[in-house]
């Protein structure tokens, strides 16, 4: 059964229905993600002592749903979550008697104020869990959009830059008496293109380096086919740059 949900509202038949399907196939500690159409669980599975409980152990599991799509490195930021709320659980070795607050009236006075207790505690770290889930999501997401903006940025003066050696060619060609082919403004502003477009190239590898995809077949070039690719597109675009000038 689901014991508590932050914020506080009922949680719809389906969620509840694959939240109990994916613990009840849970037998190790561990923390795993199971994704469906419009939300993902992230979910980490863990036992606590128990004296109250069938094999003195306590079956639980704490489960964040998100609703958008996340990257692995914020996955992983909420599995360091997860396991600093259970190490906190398990510091209070009598933390298993706020799961039986739907008992009270089999429990004295003094177990019914353990029970009290505990269970507020559980809930009030659940909400813990919740806001820094919150704060530490928000903070890398923008993180993340802010290296999104300097690499737009860069971008974006690259072919401001483009333009303007485009433009140095175009009247260089139109104005030149000689053979393009021996003048030296046409030749600085084709070598400055190249190192343009070497720079962009290399901040395309580096994005593409830095970002942590799960490899599916048919979905990403391989380091060599990007290479290749890479290579081909420089030397289409000096082509058509020397064809200009001949």
């Amino acid at each position: 059964m689901i014991f508590y949900s932050y914020p506080p509202h009922q949680v719809g038949e389906e969620i509840s229905d694959r939240l109990y399907d994916v613990m009840t196939q849970q037998n190790e500690e561990e923390f795993f993600i199971h994704s469906f159409e419009d939300f993902k669980f992230l979910n980490y599975y863990f036992q606590i002592p128990s004296d109250w409980a069938r094999g003195s152990k306590e079956m639980l599991m704490v489960s964040i749903i998100i609703y958008q799509q996340i990257s692995p490195e914020i996955e992983r930021i909420i599995a360091s979550l997860c396991r600093k709320f259970i190490e906190v659980m398990r510091s209070n070795k009598v933390i298993y008697t706020g799961f039986y607050i739907n008992d009270l009236r089999n429990y004295d006075e003094t177990d019914k104020d353990r029970i009290k207790k505990n269970e507020r505690l559980i809930k009030d770290w659940i909400s813990e869990l919740y806001w820094k889930t919150v704060e530490e999501t928000r903070k890398k997401s923008e993180e993340q959009k802010l290296t999104q903006l300097e690499s737009d940025r860069h971008i974006f003066e690259s072919l401001e830059e483009m333009s303007r050696e485009l433009e140095l060619i175009s009247k260089e060609i139109e104005s030149s008496e000689g053979s393009v082919k021996t003048n030296p403004n046409l030749k600085a502003s084709i070598s400055n293109l190249k190192n343009i477009i070497d720079g962009l190239n290399e901040g395309f590898i580096e994005k593409m380096t830095a970002l942590d995809f799960e490899e599916e077949d048919g979905l990403l070039l391989t380091n060599n086919e990007l290479d290749i690719d890479i290579q081909k597109r420089k030397k289409e675009l000096l082509k058509v740059l020397e064809d200009e000038v001949s």
